[in-house]
């Protein structure tokens, strides 16, 4: 058994494939539940919006294990990218997006998801605040990293521009029917970057792993 669990953790690579998975069984299969739930226009928090339907549920075996996997991932990650100084700050800070899902699942927003509520509203709000000017961050200290082409690190800026402009556009009032759609846009091109970046990693250091071992 132990065996069996060491060779799952040196050959990393399954992460990278079920987290993204898992995130869109949370996202389709927790709206499936929902009446007139939209994927337009509704924030991927109010899956869990206190007082609707199968709220803790899509909580607690949605939105919580799907932040705990994404820890595991940084954590798995993490060592293989090489990164010092700023850069390797900015990894870890990227930490901050497993954090929103937890956050989410323990914290649920109301129905609505509205600036202000209930004291639970109000922490989901804070932590939303908090959480989405540190992943930005994490992704501009990315660009320092001198160990990659010119190209690729002003990919990571382009990345953090991206990503917070379509959150952004997601909180303004005057864009609320398209909220839903520009929040998963948002995080839709960041996952779907940290995926790709995570699974070349993890496929290297499987292989230099396999020739030495």
């Amino acid at each position: 058994m132990r065996e069996a669990g060491n060779r799952l953790w040196t050959n990393r690579r399954w992460l990278p494939t079920a987290l993204p998975l898992f995130y869109l069984v949370v996202l389709f299969g927790g709206a499936s539940l929902k009446t007139d739930y939209s994927h337009i226009s509704q924030y991927i928090s109010e899956l869990n919006a206190m007082g609707s339907a199968w709220s803790w549920q899509i909580g607690y075996f949605g939105f919580l294990p799907l932040g705990l996997l994404g820890f595991v991932l940084l954590l798995a990650v993490a060592p293989s990218t090489g990164l010092t100084g700023v850069s390797r700050v900015g990894c870890w800070l990227l930490v901050a997006e497993p954090v929103v899902y937890v956050a989410s699942a323990i914290f649920p927003c109301d129905i609505g998801c509205p600036v202000e509520g209930s004291l639970s509203q109000n922490i989901h709000n804070v932590v939303s605040a908090i959480t989405l000017p540190i992943t930005t961050l994490g992704l501009v200290l990315l660009f320092f990293n001198k160990g990659i082409a010119p190209v690729r690190r002003l990919g990571w800026l382009t990345l953090a521009g991206v990503f917070i402009t379509l959150y952004s556009l997601a909180l303004v009032p005057d864009f609320a029917e398209w909220r839903g759609l520009l929040q998963r846009l948002a995080e839709g091109i960041l996952y779907g970057c940290l995926w790709l970046v995570s699974w070349q990693l993890l496929s290297a250091q499987n292989d230099l792993t396999a020739e030495n071992g």
